[in-house]
C-alpha cells in the first residue's frame, strides 16, 4: 500500500488546492494509498485586523485545528494522520532546524508521493508556503533522506500534470471551504478565482471542463530537463525571485552535517 504526504504550511490550504485528488485517492481508489497530511503551522494567526487580536495564539489555533479534522473527515482522513510541526503562522523560515525536522519526519514515514507548495516557480509568495516546498526539494534534491518520493508542487505557475473533476464536484470544493469558518472572510474571495483556474486547467486534458494543476518534480538526469518552465514563468519568476521576501538562503551546514552522518553508519 503506497503512503502519500500532503505539505501545508495551514490548516485551510489544501482545500482548493489538492481537495479533488486527495478525495479520490482517499475514497475511491480501493483503499490502495495511506493518506496523510503534515501541517508546518496551526494558523493561529489567520484572521485580519487588530480588532481581533483577542483570539489568535492558542485559541485560534484549537478552532482552526477541529476545521481541518472536520474537512479531512469528508475525504475520511482521521486526526491520527494529521500532524502538526509546531511552527508559527508567518514565521516559517527555510533554516537548519526546518530542514532537520521534515528530513526525521520523511525519514520515519518513507512516503511514496509527496504533494506540497511550488517551491520555485509559484503564483503564491507566501514564505511559510514558499519554504515548506523549498524543504522538501533541497532534501530530496540534496539526498538527505536514502529515497526519492515522488513529488508534486500545487499553485505552481509551470503545471505539468492535470487531475480531471466534473462540474457537480466543485460542490466538493465549497463543502470543505465551509469547514473553515474562521477563514470566511479570505475564503469567500477565492472561490471565483478557483473556478476560473480549474476551468483553464480542464483544457488541458481532453473530457474534463475543471481539473486541479500540478507539477511533478523530476530528479533524475534523463528527465531533468521536463522541469525547465516556459520562458514568461522564468522571466516572472526571476523578477520576484528578487524581492527580499521571497529569498530563502539555503543551509549549507546542514547539508554537511547529515551526509557526514549518514556516511558514518
Amino acid at each position: 500500500m503506497a503512503k502519500i504526504i500532503f505539505f501545508q504550511a495551514h490548516p485551510d490550504d489544501l482545500e482548493h488546492k489538492c481537495g479533488h485528488i486527495m478525495h479520490y485517492l482517499a475514497t475511491k481508489s480501493n483503499n490502495k494509498y495511506i493518506i496523510k497530511i503534515a501541517s508546518m503551522t496551526k494558523g493561529e494567526f489567520g484572521l485580519p485586523g487588530a480588532q481581533y487580536d483577542k483570539f489568535k495564539g492558542d485559541f485560534l489555533a484549537k478552532v482552526r485545528m477541529r476545521e481541518l479534522f472536520n474537512a479531512e473527515s469528508i475525504h475520511g482522513i482521521p486526526p491520527e494522520n494529521i500532524e502538526f510541526f509546531g511552527y508559527i503562522d508567518g514565521s516559517v523560515k527555510f533554516n537548519k532546524e526546518f530542514i532537520k525536522k521534515i528530513t526525521v519526519y520523511l525519514t520515519r514515514e518513507n512516503p511514496d508521493i509527496i504533494f506540497a507548495p511550488e517551491a520555485l516557480y509559484t503564483w503564491y509568495y507566501h514564505m511559510d508556503h514558499v519554504n515548506t516546498g523549498r524543504a522538501i526539494f533541497y532534501i530530496i534534491h540534496n539526498k538527505l533522506i536514502d529515497f526519492t518520493p515522488i513529488l508534486y508542487f500545487y499553485t505552481s505557475l509551470s503545471p505539468n500534470f492535470f487531475f480531471g473533476f466534473k462540474k457537480e464536484d466543485l460542490a466538493l470544493t465549497y463543502q470543505l471551504l465551509a469547514c473553515h469558518k474562521t477563514q470566511n472572510w479570505l475564503l469567500n474571495y477565492t472561490t471565483i478565482p478557483y473556478k476560473f483556474t480549474s476551468r483553464f486547467a480542464g483544457r488541458k486534458i481532453r473530457g474534463w471542463k475543471y481539473a486541479e494543476p500540478f507539477r511533478r518534480v523530476y530528479f533524475n538526469k534523463i528527465n531533468l530537463k521536463k522541469n525547465k518552465p516556459s520562458l514568461i514563468v522564468r522571466i516572472f519568476t526571476h523578477f520576484f525571485s528578487k524581492l527580499p521576501w521571497f529569498k530563502a538562503k539555503y543551509p549549507q551546514d546542514i547539508l554537511l552535517e547529515l551526509k557526514n552522518k549518514k556516511g558514518r553508519k
